[in-house]
């Protein structure tokens, strides 16, 4: 499974209708409208584009998923989101793509900190930063008021 970045115009056409774009989609693939608008208000706002687009998670030329940083990095910290579509989940996937998204995290120089915000009933995003080796630090509550188990993989433990 690799990552590929996609950029402004496929971004819009994900927006508007992926079938703009010459990639297949697997149903359930494509983030919410709501991430994908995020996006968009980032990269117009001038964030970095590897802060501000959202990559595809390519498998044998299929689109199995998406995710990247909600944000640009804060004071050494930067969250990350990911979501696998339905029928390609359990094989691995959300694992290699958040190692990737570490990488590129740590190697970007600005981050010391990658943050996971996780459902307390979600266990297959726990189970994907559990094998990445990010630890448990708390509960906090997001913007949208959910209290939210927070995992912290700090570069000093990144392998």
């Amino acid at each position: 499974m690799e990552l590929q970045q996609i950029n402004k115009k496929q971004l819009h056409q994900l927006i508007a209708d992926a079938s703009g774009i010459d990639i297949e989609f697997c149903n359930g693939s494509i983030p919410p409208k709501h991430v994908l608008n995020r996006s968009v208000q980032h990269a117009q706002n001038a964030m970095a584009d590897i802060w501000s687009l959202p990559y595809m998670m390519l498998s044998q030329d299929h689109v199995v998923g998406f995710c990247g940083f909600k944000d640009a990095p804060n004071a050494g910290e930067v969250e990350i989101g990911y979501n696998v579509a339905p029928q390609q989940q359990g094989r691995g996937l959300a694992k290699s793509a958040v190692n990737q998204l570490c990488n590129l995290a740590f190697g970007s120089g600005a981050v010391e900190n990658v943050v996971a915000l996780i459902s307390s009933t979600n266990l297959a995003s726990r189970n994907v930063v559990n094998a990445n080796n990010f630890v448990f630090t708390g509960m906090v509550v997001d913007d949208d008021n959910e209290e939210l188990e927070k995992w912290v993989l700090n570069k000093s433990l990144w392998i």
